[in-house]
C-alpha cells in the first residue's frame, strides 16, 4: 500500500472513529475525500493551469451508476467541459496511479442555476468576488499575450481549449481588479 493510501485509509478510520461511525460523518469524509482526490489527479494532468481548472468546478462525485463506478464532474463553463473531456483517460489514470479509483466512466455536466455559483476549490471570499466580477474583453497586448503564451501547445484542438480557458480566466481576473480599484 503507497504512502497516500495509508495516510487515507489511517484519516477514514480516525475520523469514523471520532465521529461514533455515523452515516452522515461517513458520506461527508467521503465526499470530501473525492475532492481532494480529483484536485490531485488534475494538479498530475494539467500542472501549473491547474487552478484555473479547479477554480470552474462546481462539484465531483465518484458513484455506482447503472453499476458501473462513475466520476462525476460539473463545472461552470462549457469550454472547460471540452478540455476534461479531451483528458478524461489521463485523470481516469491519475486517480488510478494515486488513489486505486478505479473509474469505469467519467460523465462531465455544465451546471445551471444556484449550482453553477458552487466553487468549493475557491475560498469563500474568492468565490463571493467570483459571482461579482463582470468579465472585462482584454485588449490587444493581453490578447497577443494569451496567443504567445498557447503558441507552444503543438495540439490544435488543445492550443484553441487552452487559449479559450486562459481568455476567460484573464476577463474575469480583469474585472475583478476594476472591482477593488
Amino acid at each position: 500500500m503507497g504512502l497516500m493510501k495509508k495516510i487515507g485509509a489511517d484519516i477514514t478510520q480516525l475520523i469514523s472513529s471520532l465521529a461514533g461511525d455515523s452515516e452522515q460523518a461517513r458520506i461527508n469524509l467521503r465526499a470530501n475525500q473525492v475532492r481532494e482526490r480529483y484536485k490531485a489527479a488534475i494538479e498530475q494532468t494539467y500542472r501549473e493551469t491547474a487552478p484555473l481548472f479547479l477554480a470552474h468546478t462546481n462539484n465531483v462525485y465518484i458513484m455506482m451508476k447503472d453499476g458501473v463506478r462513475t466520476l462525476i464532474v460539473y463545472v461552470d463553463e462549457s469550454i472547460f467541459a471540452a478540455e476534461l473531456n479531451a483528458q478524461r483517460e489521463l485523470i481516469k489514470l491519475h486517480l488510478l496511479e494515486l488513489f486505486g479509483e478505479d473509474i469505469e466512466s467519467f460523465e462531465i455536466h455544465v451546471s445551471h442555476g444556484k449550482y453553477k455559483k458552487n466553487h468549493p476549490y475557491l475560498t469563500e471570499s474568492e468565490a463571493e468576488r467570483a459571482e461579482k466580477a463582470p468579465a472585462v474583453p482584454l485588449d490587444d497586448a493581453e490578447q497577443a499575450y494569451v496567443f504567445d503564451t498557447v503558441s507552444v501547445v503543438e495540439d490544435d484542438r488543445l492550443r484553441e481549449t487552452i487559449r479559450k480557458a486562459m481568455t476567460a480566466d484573464m476577463e474575469w481576473k480583469k474585472g475583478e481588479n476594476q472591482i477593488r480599484s
